[in-house]
């Protein structure tokens, strides 16, 4: 890079003497090129001290001798020294005898840049001192046959600055007044870069800007850059073929910072007569029809710029990134000079998928982990081939984190330096700890007689689990808990829950990737359909406690839809508050006493029943995430078969549909970091025939039925169907919602056994409204209850749909 306030320039002549030089090297490629045609120039780099140019006009006017500055005008002998005449001037043999050493360095000296009214061009001297705060110029030009490196020049010039330095030390000590107050560059040329700045790009749709073309320089804010890497930064620019010219000057800041300013000079090149794509695979033809009647459509000899460039880069690369191929680009043009102009495309397409385990620190490790690579590979959706998609790196990452083997899961995609066509994906995973064990005391607080509180026991109740997440090596999971309210005596109140889960139980060919889970368990849980109704009449709880076991396989068909079928036998039992059976539901009476003359619980008469049956459920889930926003589809069917197994021999159906649509409504703001705004529709639908125990009811109302009502608050029935919209608008990095829902039991309450939703005075169906805010997981939301005519404040954690 350059050192401060140089001025270099990369000129590109239009002529048969600078075609005849072209083709010894072109300049590196920084990233992912923006428009790249292929241009190779052969280059001379000369890197010119800020006393250079004082210095080159002294001895010239000293010796007399005649130079070409950079705009092709003759130097006159004495220049900057009036009363010196060339004539008397080569009649002395002292300068003559200088010449030996002047001539090397005039000659290394020619070819300043154009100065671009700057005062430059000033017969090798780096463009003169047309800008004074400049502290040195470095000069790249084409010259014909010629290639000199850039550290040889580099050194001539340090050389050549060592022999003029006495001649030239008075008039520094004469300029010293005129020269900036900011650190000069260190001894080699170094710098600090505070600042860049582009000077004469075009600007426009499909345009590089300022920051796509800075982005792979290796001048770059806040770090230390020298001369060699400044003129490489020039070559890189101008290679790109954009540029008929490419000039940059280093000039200081405050606090020993400098500023490289970067002159941009468009190229022009002949009309185009004839354009093609070469590499583009799936690009469909109506799409590069269109383009060429765009192109068609231009001016008649309208030449061949950036801006036209930029028309095709718009319509081809748009295909590819609106699908999200971002891996699929115009690498560069080519048949610029006559007419035929070609554009050249690279399909990155996966060729390799690795697995690559971290540590601690993040860095890769040579060691495999216990998980199976094979394993983790079969939920990559990036197929070895096909061109790779962003939506499927992003679906990787989810599979493979939804192990719930990993802690950390990076997707990086490499493009093959050799062949930007290949594509290598690395899958960086860094593993949990396989087993875990934890315990979790609790102590209950009570108030004692004067209301202090106290402790309900001395000894704790809490939960107790134990995980295994990588069983024989092969990803089954083990996991168990237990819950109690008393260590001590658990056989008072206790919960469990023992679960083993196998993937591939068909093996890693298995395209179906089939599942097998089973699960033993022991759960209490309040009933909803033995609850009070909107009056909020005091009524005394009913639990259900269910234990028993379920054995489930589980099988993914495409990517956003998978199948699952499952067989469960248990036993329940319904309760009240102190824990002994209740077969009916009751009320409270005016006096304070339980009255149990409500529905019955069960279907046994004891309120205890045992059955057995069938469980199946699709899923087609396409929703994905775009800039935090939910949108697609989601379709759900679940159905429960009664076998005829177990208290009266219960045989029955009960099917629920749901239905959910994710709409974007506007486009994503990328500068205000905002997801679209988006609006959801849902729609649920069920219905149960035969012999359907009272506590496997469909419920209405609730946080995930009709918000604005309590669980089960409209009805217990055995058909229903509830709607429901929501708006979702991205605010100041936050979601503002608002929604209306409403639900029905379509006159099936009164076909419940007991029909409690007239027991306990329910309406059947309601309709809310309302607003909220989604504050990360939690939801706050104001709701009115249409049938009431209330508004609540409600708090729920996680999703709606």
């Amino acid at each position: 890079m350059p050192a401060p306030g140089c001025s270099i320039s990369h000129a590109s002549h239009i002529s048969s003497q600078a075609m005849r030089s072209s083709g010894a090297s072109g300049a590196g490629q920084c990233g992912r090129p923006a428009l790249i045609p292929q241009a190779r120039t052969s280059t001379r780099a000369a890197f010119i001290s800020q006393s250079r140019p004082r210095t080159r006009r002294y001895l010239q006017t000293r010796a007399g001798i005649e130079t070409e500055s950079g705009d092709g005008a003759p130097m006159q002998p004495g220049r900057g020294d009036p009363n010196a005449s060339s004539t008397s001037l080569l009649q002395q043999p002292l300068l003559w005898a200088a010449v030996p050493v002047v001539g090397p360095l005039l000659a290394w000296g020619c070819g300043g840049g154009d100065g671009n009214g700057r005062g430059a061009g000033g017969g090798g001297g780096g463009g003169g001192s047309g800008l004074p705060h400049e502290i040195f110029a470095v000069a790249e030009d084409q010259d014909e046959g010629e290639e000199v490196d850039d550290e040889v020049d580099a050194d001539s010039d340090d050389e050549s600055e060592d022999e003029s330095e006495d001649e030239s030390e008075d008039e520094e000590e004469e300029e010293e007044e005129a020269r900036p107050s900011a650190k000069p560059a260190a001894a080699d040329g170094t710098f600090t870069c505070g600042e860049l700045e582009a000077q004469g790009l075009p600007v426009g749709e499909g345009i590089p800007t300022q920051a796509d073309l800075f982005a792979g320089l290796h001048c770059q804010p806040g770090f230390v850059c020298s001369r060699k890497e400044l003129a490489q930064d020039i070559k890189a620019l101008y290679a790109s073929g954009l540029f008929e010219r490419v000039n940059a000057r280093v000039v200081p800041l405050k606090k020993n910072k400098f500023k490289v300013v970067f002159d941009f000079a468009e190229k022009f090149y002949p009309p185009m007569r004839n354009f093609e794509v070469e590499g583009a695979r799936v690009l469909p033809r109506k799409v590069l029809a269109d383009l060429k009647k765009k192109l068609a459509a231009l001016p008649n000899e309208t030449p061949f710029t950036m801006r036209t460039m930029a028309l095709i880069k718009t319509s081809i690369e748009g295909w590819y990134q609106s699908r999200g191929y971002g891996l699929c680009y115009i690498s560069h043009f080519s048949g610029m000079g006559t007419g035929s102009i070609t554009a050249h495309v690279i399909e990155g397409r996966a060729n390799k998928i690795n697995v690559v385990w971290m540590n601690d620190e993040g860095q890769p490790e040579k060691t495999p982990g216990k998980v199976d690579a094979k394993f983790i590979l079969k939920h990559c959706p990036v197929e070895r081939g096909r061109l790779y998609n962003l939506a499927d790196g992003r679906k990787t990452l989810q599979n493979v984190f939804a192990l719930d083997l990993f802690d950390n899961v990076q997707i990086l995609p490499r493009q093959n330096e050799r062949n930007p066509g290949q594509v290598e994906v690395d899958v960086m995973v860094k593993e949990k700890p396989m087993q875990t064990a934890d315990v979790e005391a609790e102590w209950g607080l009570a108030a004692d007689e004067k209301n202090r509180p106290t402790l309900v026991s001395l000894v704790p109740g809490g939960t107790i689990t134990y995980e295994n997440r990588n069983l024989g090596g092969r990803a089954a999971t083990v996991a168990a808990s237990i819950n109690t309210k008393s260590f001590l005596a658990p056989s008072d109140d206790i919960s469990y829950r023992l679960m083993y889960q196998k993937p591939f139980i068909w093996g890693l060919s298995d395209e179906n990737r089939t599942k097998l889970q089973a699960t033993v368990f022991n759960a209490r849980k309040l009933c909803g359909v033995f609850t009070p109704g909107p009056d909020g009449e005091e009524v005394p709880p009913v639990w259900v406690d269910r234990a028993g076991a379920r054995v489930q396989l589980t099988q993914q068909f495409t990517r956003g839809s998978r199948g699952s079928l499952g067989l469960v036998a248990q036993e329940v039992g319904t309760r009240d508050e102190t824990g002994a059976p209740c077969a009916r539901g009751g009320r409270v009476s005016p006096m304070g006493a339980v009255v149990a003359d409500g529905p019955p619980t069960t279907l046994g008469a004891a309120g205890r029943d045992r059955l057995a049956y069938a469980q199946a459920a699709l899923v087609r889930d396409t929703t994905y995430l775009r800039d935090g926003a939910t949108l697609g589809a989601r379709d759900v069917l679940t159905v429960d078969q009664g076998l005829g197994i177990g208290t009266g021999f219960p045989f029955f159906n009960r099917a629920t549909a749901a239905c959910t649509r994710f709409l974007g409504l506007t486009r994503p703001w990328p500068r205000a970091r905002l997801g679209p705004a988006s609006l959801v529709l849902h729609g649920r639908a069920g219905a149960a025939l035969g012999d359907l125990p009272a506590y496997d009811a469909f419920l209405l109302g609730g946080p995930y039925s009709v918000r604005g009502y309590n669980v089960g608050e409209l009805a217990a029935c055995r058909r229903f169907a509830e709607a429901a919209a929501e708006l979702r608008l991205p605010v100041l990095g936050r979601t503002l919602y608002a929604f209306a829902e409403a639900g029905s039991d379509l006159g099936s309450s009164k076909e419940v056994r007991g029909n409690p939703s007239a027991y306990f005075r329910r309406a059947g169906r309601g309709s809310s409204l309302g607003g909220g805010v989604k504050l990360g997981a939690l939801r706050v939301e104001g709701v009115r209850d249409n049938n009431a005519g209330r508004w609540h404040v409600l708090l729920h954690y996680g999703e709606r749909f």
